[in-house]
C-alpha cells in the first residue's frame, strides 16, 4: 500500500527541483512540480516508522504546496514560461529510434573493462544493439546494429551473456508483437560479430500466448549452466522455459505453466540469488499498477511462493538484480512509477524479516519513464548501481555512486 509522504520530504523535494532548475521559488507550470503534487509516496515500513504527526493526507500535502507556491507569487518569483529539464538538457545527437517497451542491459566481458551492452526493440520493426565502450576515457555509445527485422515488430527483450562462442556470445529472448512467438537470437563472439536468428522457442499458436516481455537468466544447473526464461502468460500466470546446454542439440523445454491463480501479469524480472542450498529463483511482477515478489525454493519441492506485493502505483517494465551491497547481498529494484519518474527499492537481506524500503524518486526532469534496466557495474567499490531507462522517445543512462553519498546520478543521454 502507498502512503503520502511528510511535509519535510515534500519540502526536500521541492527544494530538489529548484536547484535542479535554477528556481528560486515554486513553478506549478514546471512539469517536476506537476508530478509532486500528484504522487509523493512512501513505502509500508518507511509511512510505519513515521511519527503520527508527520504522516499527511493528500489534502494537508497540497495545502503544504500551495502555501508554498502563493508565498513564492507574491515575491513574483514564478516563471511563467519555461523549457523543462528534460528538453533543455537533451542533445542534439541523442539516440531517439522509436523504441517499443522492454529494453535489457548487461555488462559484458568484450573490452579490458567490460562494455555496456544494451538490446531494445524497435516500434519499426527488429531490434537495436548498442555498445558502451567502458575503455574509453569519453564511454561512448556505438551507433546500433539492428537486427531481427524479418520477425517484425518486438514488444520487449531479454539480454545475457553466455559462455558459448570464444568470449561469450551474446543472447537474445523476444517476444514479438501481439504475443504469439517467443524468439531466440544470440551474436557471435567474433571475428565477424555477426546476430543469427530467430529460433523459435515456443509453439506455434493462432492465439496471443503471452501478455508480456520475458526475463532470461543463465542458472548454475548442469555443468555450463541453462538458460532459463520466463513470461507473463496471456491466461494468467507464468510461462517457464529452460534450455539444456550441455545437450549437443540445445533443446528448449517448456512451456511449463505456474501460478496461474495468480491472475495476469504485464511484465517480469526474474534472478537466482545466494538462497537455498543452490539458489533459489526470485521474481517481481507488474499487474496493472501493482508491483509483486514471488521466489522459488532451490529443492527438493521447487515450489512457488508468492505474491506478496511491495507496493502500488506502478507502471513499465521493472527490473531486479542481487548486488553485493551488505553481507548476504540486497535485492535491488527500479520501476517506473505511475508519476512518470523512477522509483527505487532495495531489499535488506541481512535482516531476518528481508523488509522491503523504498521508493526513492528520481528522474523526474526527464520525461515519463516507461522501461528500466538495472545493473551492478564494476565501476566504484563495490560497484556502481547502473541503470538504461526509456524516457518516452529517448534512451537515458542513470548511475548511484557506491558510496558515502549513493546518490543518484544523470540522466546522461545515449549518444553517439
Amino acid at each position: 500500500m502507498n502512503h503520502l509522504a511528510d511535509n519535510g520530504v515534500v519540502e526536500y523535494l521541492i527544494n530538489e527541483i529548484r536547484a535542479k532548475n535554477g528556481l528560486s521559488g515554486v513553478d506549478y507550470t514546471h512539469p517536476d512540480m506537476k508530478s509532486l503534487g500528484e504522487s509523493i509516496v512512501l513505502d509500508d515500513v518507511t509511512y510505519a516508522n513515521l511519527k503520527p504527526r508527520n504522516r499527511t493526507s493528500r489534502r494537508e500535502t497540497h495545502k503544504f504546496l500551495k502555501k508554498d507556491e502563493a508565498n513564492s507569487a507574491k515575491s513574483g518569483q514564478i516563471s511563467k514560461s519555461m523549457k523543462s529539464e528534460a528538453e533543455r538538457r537533451r542533445p542534439e545527437n541523442m539516440i531517439a529510434y522509436p523504441m517499443s517497451n522492454k529494453l535489457s542491459l548487461i555488462q559484458s566481458t568484450y573490452g579490458k573493462k567490460g562494455n555496456f551492452e544494451l538490446v531494445v526493440p524497435l516500434a519499426t520493426g527488429g531490434l537495436a544493439h548498442y555498445s558502451r565502450n567502458n575503455d574509453h576515457e569519453g564511454l561512448p555509445w556505438s551507433k546500433p546494429v539492428i537486427f531481427g527485422t524479418e520477425s517484425g515488430r518486438m514488444d520487449g527483450a531479454a539480454l545475457i551473456q553466455g559462455d558459448f562462442g570464444s568470449f561469450g556470445n551474446l543472447e537474445v529472448l523476444a517476444v514479438d508483437s501481439g504475443g504469439y512467438r517467443l524468439l531466440h537470437f544470440w551474436r557471435d563472439s567474433g571475428p565477424s560479430f555477426d546476430w543469427h536468428g530467430p529460433i523459435q522457442v515456443s509453439r506455434e499458436s493462432s492465439r496471443p500466448l503471452f501478455s508480456g516481455s520475458p526475463a532470461m537468466i543463465r542458472n548454475n544447473f548442469g555443468n555450463r549452466g541453462n538458460f532459463e526464461a520466463v513470461v507473463p502468460s496471456a491466461n494468467g500466470g507464468f510461462y517457464h522455459y529452460w534450455r539444456d546446454n550441455d545437450d549437443p542439440a540445445l533443446p528448449w523445454n517448456g512451456p511449463f505453466e505456474f501460478l496461474r491463480n495468480a491472475g495476469r501479469y504485464d511484465a517480469v524480472a526474474l534472478i537466482q540469488s545466494n538462497f537455498g542450498d543452490s539458489g533459489n529463483r526470485e521474481m517481481i511482477a507488474r499487474t496493472d499498477d501493482r508491483l509483486d515478489f514471488f521466489w522459488r525454493d532451490s529443492g527438493p519441492k521447487f515450489q512457488w511462493n508468492g505474491p506478496t506485493t511491495i507496493i502500488r502505483g506502478v507502471t513499465g517494465t521493472p527490473s531486479m538484480i542481487q548486488s553485493t551491497f551488505g553481507n548476504k547481498g540486497n535485492f535491488e529494484v527500479v520501476v517506473p512509477l505511475i508519476n512518470g519518474c523512477l522509483g527505487y527499492f532495495y531489499r535488506n537481506n541481512d535482516d531476518d524479516l528481508l523488509p522491503w524500503h523504498g521508493p526513492l524518486m528520481f528522474g523526474m526532469s526527464s520525461g515519463k519513464a516507461q522501461s528500466a534496466s538495472l545493473i551492478q557495474s564494476n565501476f566504484g567499490e563495490p560497484g556502481h548501481l547502473e541503470l538504461v531507462a526509456q524516457m518516452e522517445d529517448h534512451l537515458a543512462l542513470f548511475w548511484r555512486d557506491s558510496g558515502p553519498d549513493f546518490r543518484w546520478n544523470g540522466p546522461q543521454y545515449l549518444i553517439f
